[in-house]
């Protein structure tokens, strides 16, 4: 009928006889405990038989995996894979590479085989699964280990891995470079000679560290010797360990420094010379400072002295020459100004002031060269306005910005000053703007108007004069007050306006004006006045003018003389120049508190050509009641010898004249 019932096999023991109940058991036995999964599906994909290799990939019992889908076995992520498989399967044997997801939720990687069966004429697809998981997880190690061997090989800095014993058992290119040998199969620290601070060798001690579980970070050493160009390192060094702490062997980095450091020490090496050179300059500035202001004390002073003598004498000659003494001070202060500036060095004594106080100041300062010049000068305040502000720099940036717009303004123009507050909603700042019908400023210059040394284009004459450093320092000064200034033009002969705007102050104590008069009273008594300056012409017409203003004095030229002096004089007051010959100002002050010279303490001034502000420090510590910068009026000069201590500090305080 077509069926057989067994089979028979001739081999070399002869003809064996098989029946195929036999052959379906031992082939159930095979399948049911080969370590492959093994199923069978129908056409819909329920799973009709699995051996036991599923069910623990699964794990499931495999009761419950016969009459179940397949797809149920397979996570969303590899279903469109195994549908493909089974389909394409019908035809040709296939084979793919998909998840299993089981009970628990763990996915295992398989390598599924599919082929077409038949059963009783029934179409079947019998599947055959391969547990992928050790191959992917021996894959992994062999990938990790290619990726840590690429690493260590392509490191840009030397990485040396060693074992317990502390030999090398890989190292990059970098590292065999850097120590100039292979590192190779040897002790680390016996082919690394490395040298700390001291010059001992500290290869070993580092490594037995980092076997002990130890990390060192970033120590500085010296690698090299007998021929051999010394490099800088820097190394660090810890241990690779296993699971139970236990040390498997320990990593070395060394990165080579020589270059940076060398790099470092020429940038230390430039910076030190550049400090120098500030240092110098700063020196410079006040060596220059004090060989301008020097001859400017006489002149002024003599100035006064024919203005006391006789009113109308050269009146004409006399305003030139003071005129100009006057422009002279007020280069040199700019030029400290700005040094101040540039070194963060001025401090603001801010309190309350009324503005209008403030402007009338300044006005007063800039009026005599508009009066020159003709120009008509209109000036509106709203009254009652407050401000936190220190007096003096105020007023400087007021006066620079009126002084600039009289300068830059044809004769016969006109230049207004306006202040007011600004609506509470627009931020309530007190507006400040000075405005002018002068030359303008062209558009390119607008951005850098207040830069330093920047000035507007200038006839060849330089009648305007200036070094433009006024409006550099309005900006810095408005700017330690919290304000901003800005500067508009429509373009050249279209005039310009600048407008400060500044936080409005508080009502509350505000600083009365310097009561007037301070320094044109007359003494109530004479004085014993000692004065001391290498500048003979200075000291004599100092001497001169302090005579006709009824004081008793003595004038000496150096230290040792006027010590001399002071101990039969018995001066009340002595003003000493600072830069003396054979024995300095501060050394004479300090031996004049030592003479006894009867008559109470005496008052020791400084009036001098140093004016910055590490001068004044010294002349406070060598024991000097004040300090004036040359050139000081004679009405100045003759405030502080009768002064009480608090204006004999407040008249200190004045930087230069003018």
């Amino acid at each position: 009928m077509g069926h057989a019932d067994g089979l028979v096999v001739h081999g070399q023991d002869g003809a064996q006889v098989f029946t195929l109940q036999d052959t379906d058991q031992r082939y159930r036995q095979l399948v049911e405990t080969m370590n492959e999964g093994a199923l069978l599906l129908d056409d819909l994909g329920t799973i009709v038989y699995a051996n036991a290799r599923v069910a623990e990939l699964a794990k499931l019992p495999l009761a419950r995996l016969i009459g179940s889908q397949i797809q149920q076995l397979v996570p969303d992520s590899s279903r469109h894979m195994l549908d493909a498989l089974l389909r394409s399967s019908r035809h040709n044997p296939q084979s793919a590479e998909v998840e299993l997801q089981a009970k628990d939720g763990s996915r295992v990687p398989v390598y599924l085989s599919a082929s077409a069966s038949w059963d009783a004429e029934v179409r079947l697809t019998y599947v055959l699964a391969t547990d992928l998981t050790d191959q992917k997880r021996g894959q992994a190690i062999v990938a990790a280990e290619g990726l840590a061997s690429l690493i260590v090989d392509q490191a840009t800095d030397g990485l040396v891995v060693c074992d317990p014993s502390g030999r090398v058992v890989r190292a990059s290119h970098a590292a065999h470079r850097i120590a100039g040998t292979n590192l190779l199969l040897d002790r680390f620290a016996d082919v690394v000679q490395l040298r700390n601070a001291d010059g001992l060798e500290v290869a070993h001690a580092i490594v037995a560290s980092a076997l002990r579980g130890e990390v060192t970070s970033g120590v500085e050493v010296t690698l090299g010797g007998a021929g051999l160009t010394e490099l800088t390192l820097l190394v660090s060094a810890g241990p690779v360990l296993a699971s139970d702490k236990t040390a498997l062997g320990c990593v070395l980095s060394f990165v080579d420094v020589t270059e940076r450091k060398r790099i470092a020490q020429e940038r230390l090496e430039l910076l030190e010379v550049a400090q120098a050179a500030n240092r110098a300059k700063d020196e410079f500035l006040a060596m220059l400072g004090h060989e301008l202001r020097n001859p400017l004390a006489p002149i002024l002073t003599s100035l006064e002295l024919m203005r006391l003598e006789s009113e109308e004498t050269m009146k004409r000659e006399r305003e030139i020459i003071e005129r100009q003494v006057h422009h002279m001070v007020r280069l040199i202060a700019d030029l400290f100004d700005v040094s101040r500036i540039t070194q963060g060095k001025v401090k603001l004594d801010r309190t309350a002031h009324e503005v209008a106080h403030l402007v009338a100041r300044a006005v007063e300062l800039a009026k005599p060269l508009m009066e020159e010049r003709r120009h008509s000068l209109s000036v509106h305040v709203t009254p009652g306005l407050i401000i936190d502000a220190d007096e003096t720099r105020m007023c400087q940036v007021l006066t620079n910005l009126l002084t600039n717009a009289a300068k830059f303004t044809e004769p016969g123009g006109q230049i207004a000053l306006v202040v007011m507050k600004e609506a509470e909603d627009a931020g309530g700042h007190i507006v400040m703007t000075v405005k002018d019908s002068g030359m303008g400023i062209p558009e390119a210059l607008l951005p850098t108007v207040f830069d330093s040394f920047v000035q507007g284009q200038r006839s060849s004459a330089r009648t305007e004069g200036g070094l433009g450093l006024g409006l550099a320092i309005v900006r810095s000064m408005v700017e330690l007050h919290g304000g901003t200034v800005i500067a508009r033009s429509a373009g050249a002969g279209q005039g310009s306006e600048f407008e400060i705007r500044v936080p409005p102050g508080r009502r509350r104590r505000v600083r009365a004006s310097q009561p007037p008069g301070l320094g044109k009273r007359t003494p109530a008594e004479p004085r014993r006045v000692l004065i001391v300056d290498d500048n003979q012409d200075a000291a004599d017409v100092l001497g001169e003018a302090l005579v006709k203003g009824g004081h008793v004095v003595r004038v000496a030229y150096d230290g040792p003389t006027a010590l001399d002096v002071a101990r039969t004089f018995h001066p009340q007051v002595a003003l000493l120049d600072i830069g003396l010959p054979v024995m300095d100002g501060y050394e004479v002050a300090r031996q004049l508190r030592t003479l006894e010279l009867g008559g109470g303490k005496i008052r020791i001034i400084a009036v001098t050509g140093y004016g910055q502000d590490g001068d004044r420090v010294k002349t406070a510590e060598a024991g000097f009641d004040a300090h004036v910068t040359k050139p000081a009026t004679f009405l100045t000069v003759m405030s502080l010898l009768t002064a009480s201590p608090d204006e004999l500090e407040e008249e200190s305080k004045i930087k230069s004249v003018g």
